[in-house]
């Protein structure tokens, strides 16, 4: 199955689930929080599944899903083969 997956949708996913916020994951990507949530919500309509779990009230906080948590390590690993795999072209 072949899906048009972004790795900017992926990163904002994966930061947005560390910070449990669209805000702080935009704070560390150097973007506004509604790219974040614009990002997400496209990996969500790419995927045909929600992520999160999205709570609100005193402070909204954003909750992985079951399925989103089943991805995360794979996800995390990915991002760490490409980090290593840009290091070694370095030299």
């Amino acid at each position: 199955m072949k899906l048009p997956i972004y790795l900017n949708a992926l990163r904002a996913f994966e930061a947005s689930t560390r910070h449990q916020s669209f805000s702080a994951a935009a704070a560390e990507l150097n973007v506004t929080p509604a790219a974040v949530g614009q990002l997400v919500r496209s990996l969500e309509a790419s995927l045909g599944t929600p992520l999160f779990h999205r709570s609100s009230g005193g402070r909204a906080r954003l909750v992985a899903t079951e399925a989103a948590e089943r991805a995360l390590p794979d996800i995390r690993a990915g991002f760490d083969r490409l980090s290593l795999g840009l290091a070694r072209l370095k030299g």
